[in-house]
C-alpha cells in the first residue's frame, strides 16, 4: 500500500513539475510581432545548449541584413537565448538578431563560455549566405554575464586566443560591441552585492572561474575584457544602472574610462536610479540611442 501510495504522489510531483515547466516555456517564449524565426541551429554538438536562434523581419528574403549577436546574461549559469527583450524591438527597424546559448559555469567552467560565442560567431560568419546577414554590419551585444562576454569577445578578438577559439574569425569582423551592465574588469570585481559576496566560493563569478577572484587573481584577468583592450578594437557602447545592486555602477564606470584611455571610442549611458535591467533600458530614449549608435558604426 505504501509502495502505491509513493508512485501515485511520484507521478503527480512529475505533472506538477512537467506543468510548470510548459507554463515556464510559454512565458519566456520570445513573440516579436512582424519577425520570422529560426529556432535551435546547432553551431557545436557538445552540449544541448550549443545552439542559436535567428530572428529576421517579415519580408526581407534575398536581403543581406545588418546583424546583432545577441548573448543572454544569467550569471553564467541560468537563462537562456529567449531572453532578449531588451533589444527585441531592433527587428523592427530592419536588423537580424542572432541569440546565442552557451553553456553554462557548473556543467563547465571558464573559458567554456567564450569558446562558446567564438563557435557561435564563427558558425554565423561561415552560413550568413543561407542566414541571410551581412558579414560586414555585425555587432556583437549581450546583458549582465552577456555584456561580460560580449565585451571579451570583442575585446580580445584581435589578440588571437587560441584558448578563447579564435581560429579563423579575423580582426575587425565584429564592428560594435554592446554591453548591457556586465562587467569589464573581474580583476576590480569583489564585495557584497544583493544577497551575495563576490568574493565567497559560491558566488556567480567564483562558479565561473572556479576559484574566488580574490584567491585566483590570474583567472580574474584571463576572464576580463579590460585585459584585453587596446585601440584597435571596436567601438563599445556600456549602459548601466546607476543604483544596480549585482554588477554596481562602478565597473561601468571603470570599463568605460580603460577603453577611453586606451584610445577605443567609447560610449557610457548612465541610467538614474537604473537597476540590474529592467524597461527603462529599453525604453523610448534609450532605443534612440542604440539605434543611433548603431547607424554609426553598421550602416
Amino acid at each position: 500500500m505504501m509502495k502505491k501510495f509513493l508512485t501515485i504522489t511520484s507521478m503527480i510531483c512529475m505533472g506538477v513539475w512537467a506543468q510548470a515547466q510548459v507554463q515556464q516555456d510559454v512565458a519566456d517564449t520570445m513573440a516579436i510581432p512582424g519577425t520570422v524565426v529560426t529556432r535551435n541551429i546547432r553551431y557545436a554538438t557538445a552540449d544541448p545548449k550549443q545552439d542559436l536562434d535567428v530572428y529576421k523581419p517579415v519580408g526581407v528574403a534575398g536581403s543581406k541584413l545588418p546583424l546583432v549577436i545577441w548573448i543572454h546574461g544569467g550569471g553564467w549559469r541560468m537563462g537562456g537565448k529567449k531572453n532578449m527583450d531588451v533589444v527585441a524591438y531592433l527587428v523592427g527597424h530592419g536588423y537580424a538578431i542572432a541569440s546565442v546559448g552557451y553553456r553554462y559555469s557548473q556543467d563547465s567552467v571558464f573559458p567554456a563560455q567564450i569558446r562558446d560565442c567564438y563557435a557561435a560567431v564563427g558558425y554565423i560568419f561561415k552560413h550568413a549566405a543561407e542566414l541571410g546577414v551581412d558579414t560586414a554590419r555585425v555587432v556583437v551585444a549581450g546583458a549582465s554575464a552577456g555584456g561580460h562576454l560580449a565585451s571579451l569577445l570583442g575585446m580580445s578578438l584581435n589578440n588571437k586566443r587560441r584558448d578563447f577559439g579564435a581560429g579563423a574569425l579575423r580582426a575587425g569582423c565584429i564592428k560594435a560591441v554592446i554591453n548591457f551592465y556586465g562587467p569589464g574588469d573581474m580583476y576590480a570585481f569583489h564585495g557584497d552585492g544583493a544577497g551575495y559576496n563576490v568574493d565567497s566560493a559560491g558566488s556567480s563569478v567564483s562558479k565561473l572561474l572556479g576559484a574566488p577572484c580574490i584567491l585566483r587573481p590570474d583567472l580574474a584577468k584571463w576572464a576580463s575584457p579590460a585585459t584585453y583592450v587596446d585601440r584597435g578594437d571596436p567601438p563599445v557602447l556600456i549602459l548601466h544602472g546607476d543604483k544596480d545592486p549585482i554588477i554596481h555602477y562602478y565597473l561601468g564606470v571603470l570599463f568605460y574610462n580603460v577603453l577611453r584611455t586606451s584610445g577605443v571610442r567609447a560610449q557610457l549611458i548612465t541610467i538614474p536610479g537604473g537597476g540590474h535591467g529592467g524597461p527603462e533600458f529599453s525604453d523610448a530614449a534609450r532605443q534612440a540611442q542604440v539605434l543611433d549608435f548603431l547607424k554609426t558604426y553598421l550602416l
